[in-house]
């Protein structure tokens, strides 16, 4: 009995190690271009091509390009609406990073709907938990992160427009 269980054993051992390499993907047909006859061509209607736009409030202005600070001094920073619509207001949380201790200062513009703007300041020393708020919209918001680093200077590392309520 047990010199049977053994050479079953041995025999599918055999045929695992056998078929192991027949189970790879082929290796694709090398296909050389060979020379056609341009088409004639013939013209085609066209039409005119569909622009899909985000709705941006016209005060707000729209995001510009956003740039990285050098890992040496890069912020972590968290943005999130308190969601009581009785009270609302926007909270910009620093969350760590690199540079807590290189960078000099911290400026966060804040844009409502309505196109007023406030900005305030974070300056050192950094600490995990510092946050900066603002009374806001309980729509959208334009929130921009300015990070002044040594010898890269001052960076613009956030530009978003965020939603009071996140969506969960």
């Amino acid at each position: 009995m047990k010199v049977s269980i053994l050479i079953i054993s041995l025999v599918l051992a055999v045929a695992f190690v056998v078929t192991a390499g027949c189970t790879q993907n082929a290796a694709p047909s090398v296909v050389t271009p060979t020379a056609t006859a341009s088409p004639v061509s013939t013209p085609i209607a066209t039409q005119a091509p569909v622009i899909v736009t985000t709705a941006v409030p016209a005060g707000m202005g729209t995001p510009g390009p956003t740039e990285m600070l050098p890992v040496n001094y890069m912020l972590d920073f968290m943005v999130q609406g308190n969601g009581n619509t009785a009270d609302p207001y926007m909270a910009v949380t620093l969350r760590g990073g690199n540079g807590m201790n290189f960078d000099s200062r911290v400026d966060v513009t804040f844009t409502k709907m309505d196109g007023t703007s406030q900005q305030d300041v974070m300056m050192p020393p950094f600490h995990v938990g510092q946050l900066v708020s603002f009374p806001c919209s309980t729509d959208k918001n334009r929130v921009e992160i300015w990070v002044t680093a040594p010898t890269v200077g001052k960076v613009k590392t956030y530009d978003q427009i965020v939603s009071f309520k996140s969506i969960n």
